[in-house]
């Protein structure tokens, strides 16, 4: 009886510790979704505002435009992780 315990416990701790990596790679891909697009946008904003003389109406659009990419991506993602867990 004890054995069976240890025996659970020790793959408990298993297959935390291999869920890590798994766990980690989520959060780089969500900083990546978010980051990424937000730099990118901004920056071409304030160059086309400086381009056409607009005052920050190109990094709002840019803003907004970012956001809403970053939502999809990060929607996709966790949809995509949903169907792997609803798999196992």
């Amino acid at each position: 009886m004890e054995n069976q315990e240890k025996d659970s416990q020790q793959e408990t701790k298993a297959r935390k510790a291999a869920m890590w990596p798994q766990l980690m790679e989520i959060g780089i891909d969500f900083a990546a979704y978010l980051a990424v697009p937000l730099l990118a946008f901004i920056f071409a904003g304030k160059w086309l505002d400086a381009r056409t003389h607009h005052s920050k109406l190109f990094v709002i659009i840019g803003l907004f435009t970012a956001l809403a990419l970053s939502w999809f991506l990060i929607f996709k993602k966790i949809k995509a992780i949903k169907d792997v867990m609803d798999k196992k």
